[in-house]
């Protein structure tokens, strides 16, 4: 037996941050862009993240207009699909900023190395 309230609590939050991850992605896609493309590369996996979140939000409020258990199983299965894919996206959206993250902080590094060993100071 499926609880709905729980499922309505899940459609409304799945909204809230589906949208949210939309539009920040947006904006850190347009930020990245001026440390080259590869600076857009988290921005875009959060909005895929985002539309993942919505399709799964859509799997919800189909289930919960479903009646026949043998339907709600199957909806139920696409809810998880869509969810799991979610976290997938979230997953790699981390890798991916940890590592781009890492490689600033070495070229800045790299940066102040060559500034200060190209320096007069003796």
């Amino acid at each position: 037996m499926l609880n709905r309230e729980s499922l309505q609590a899940f459609i409304k939050w799945a909204n809230i941050l589906g949208i949210l991850s939309i539009v920040f992605g947006a904006l850190a896609a347009l930020g990245g862009i001026a440390a080259f493309l590869i600076g857009a590369i988290p921005g875009i996996l959060m909005i895929l993240a985002g539309l993942k979140l919505l399709k799964a939000k859509k799997s919800a409020e189909g289930l919960l207009a479903i009646e026949d258990p043998a339907l709600q199983l199957e909806s139920f299965n696409q809810l998880i699909d869509e969810s799991t894919a979610f976290f997938k996206f979230q997953g790699i959206y981390y890798i991916v900023t940890i590592v781009l993250t890492i490689i600033g902080i070495i070229a800045w590094f790299a940066v102040i190395a060559a500034i200060v060993g190209s320096s007069q100071f003796y």
